[in-house]
């Protein structure tokens, strides 16, 4: 469920992307200084637009020059955050716990192949997780419950696809438990989790029928525009929960992800293209 969190680059001016770019290998640079190598791999855009979220307004951005494992022939530059308790450290916990809980769902839903993958990749990354979850035990407990209540919503056809969207939902948003100021940000981010699990449902809706996996929307009557109706709803309600933040360093490239990644993202997997663009690197 991720990687849907991106920004519109064509309308990022040069700076701003030489910057988010620096923010990316932070990112990355911090998920191995602290959990290792193994760590590294399981980066995504979300986690660097977590740390862009969660920056505080008078944070100053500070960029060095830092060698690479990617790239040993010159230095990159790295954008980090050298508050005590920074957003860059603690995007890099959070997102390691949820990468290692999504592994596991991976690993009890699919099939042989891509379960001993996911089954092989916990393995590498458990060292890492265990080390996450002791700096946010309370994040990890809920993302293992909201997991285990979405398995159980999922599961049952009865219950509407509203259902099993919130406990996704729920789960992202109780990241703002994890700051000082968590009511604005609790409602961006459970509509931000509602957006990123329809959608992800839409994209593997057409896979996951021919594979005969079992997929959110399959039986429940839902059409393309009521889901495109909804979807642009919950986009709506997080540009609008993100206006009610202070302005941060990041606030325009923020809002660059928000009001124009997200609509071409949606218009991506409508059309059936962001399977093949979405592993390009910005």
């Amino acid at each position: 469920m991720f990687g849907y969190i991106k920004p519109c680059t064509p309308e990022l001016k040069v700076r701003e992307l030489e910057r988010f770019k620096a923010l990316y290998c932070g990112v990355c640079r911090a998920l191995g200084k602290r959990y290792g190598l193994a760590a590294r791999f399981v980066l995504s855009y979300d986690f660097v637009f977590l740390a862009a979220l969660l920056w505080e307004p008078d944070g100053a951005v500070e960029v060095r020059k830092c060698r690479c494992p990617a790239s040993l022939r010159r230095k990159r530059c790295v954008c980090a955050d050298y508050a005590d308790g920074n957003s860059v450290d603690k995007s890099a916990g959070l997102g390691i716990i949820l990468a290692y809980h999504k592994l596991r769902d991976n690993a009890r839903d699919e099939g042989f192949a891509k379960a001993a993958a996911a089954g092989l990749a916990m393995l590498a990354l458990r060292s890492a997780y265990r080390k996450a979850a002791r700096e946010f035990p309370a994040f990890d407990d809920s993302v293992r419950g909201r997991l285990d209540a979405l398995d159980a919503a999922e599961s049952d056809p009865d219950l509407p696809l509203d259902a099993a969207a919130d406990k996704f939902a729920l789960l992202l948003a109780d990241v703002a438990d994890t700051t000082a100021e968590p009511r604005v940000l609790h409602e961006l981010l459970y509509h931000l989790g509602r957006w990123i699990y329809l959608i992800d449902a839409r994209d593997d809706l057409t896979e996951d029928a021919q594979k005969g996996r079992a997929n959110a929307l399959t039986g429940r009557g839902i059409d393309d525009a009521s889901l495109e109706m909804t979807l642009t709803h919950s986009n709506n309600l997080v540009i609008s929960a993100f206006e009610l933040l202070a302005e941060t360093a990041w606030s325009d490239i923020i809002r660059n992800i928000i009001c124009l990644g997200m609509p071409v993202a949606q218009i991506q997997v409508f059309a059936g293209t962001w399977k093949r663009n979405k592993g390009r690197k910005i």
